[in-house]
């Protein structure tokens, strides 16, 4: 298991970058839904379709939510792309399973200290209308290991519009607090696929049907 070394000097490095690269190739971010009051302890769970995931969520972290955030990432994307590591990506083996415990325990110790985590719970990319999601079991496993965990389903997605360039719409749902929960653990995993179906289905149908005034540009 790779970890993170975070880099103020890198990440301001690469949010000037990326916010250059995605200008050049997107029309916009757009963004729904209020960030939590706090984000200690929080794990963030967005879809996963496409390589620019990463960068989104890059750009959503810092201009909009502000955490001090971990991202779980391939152990083979890491290392084709090692400035991730100095911007919080640690990485994970599917190959392993005892690669898999370890950055899941990574994860949980970050959570812990009141850091925030990012986790595809999809695992790989899929097609964005792709249905079910398929969640892996790394999200239900955080959320039944740390106490006062709280969860935030986040949904991405790309569409092309009256423009040129493509639009992505990020939407962040509500928070959710497993501590009070009875649900196990295979529960829980079918409890957040569900919630992150319908809040990425939602956004779907705002953008079939033109009802996109609760979203506001990010760039």
């Amino acid at each position: 298991m790779i970890p993170a070394k975070k880099s103020i000097f890198w990440e301001k490095g690469f949010n000037l970058f990326v916010t250059r690269l995605v200008k050049h190739y997107f029309n916009n971010i757009y963004i729904q839904g209020s960030p939590p009051i706090s984000t200690q302890r929080t794990l963030f769970l967005p879809n996963h379709s496409t390589w620019w995931d990463p960068v989104i969520i890059f750009l959503l972290n810092r201009h909009v939510l502000q955490a001090d955030s971990y991202a779980m990432m391939h152990e083979s994307g890491l290392k084709d792309v090692p400035i991730f590591q100095k911007i919080g990506a640690f990485s994970v083996n599917k190959e392993s399973r005892r690669d898999i415990l370890a950055s899941l325990q990574y994860a949980k110790e970050r959570l812990e200290e009141g850091k925030s985590v990012w986790m595809f719970p999809q695992g790989d990319e899929h097609h964005l209308e792709q249905r079910p999601l398929a969640f892996q079991s790394g999200a239900a496993y955080l959320a039944k290991k740390v106490e006062e965990i709280q969860i935030v389903p986040v949904a991405l997605y790309y569409t092309f519009q009256s423009s040129r360039k493509a639009n992505v719409y990020v939407s962040l749902g509500n928070a959710i607090h497993p501590m009070d929960s009875s649900l196990n653990k295979s529960e829980w995993n079918a409890h957040l696929e569900v919630i992150s179906t319908a809040l990425l289905d939602n956004v779907k149908s705002n953008i079939i049907h033109h009802n996109t005034k609760d979203y506001y540009p990010l760039l």
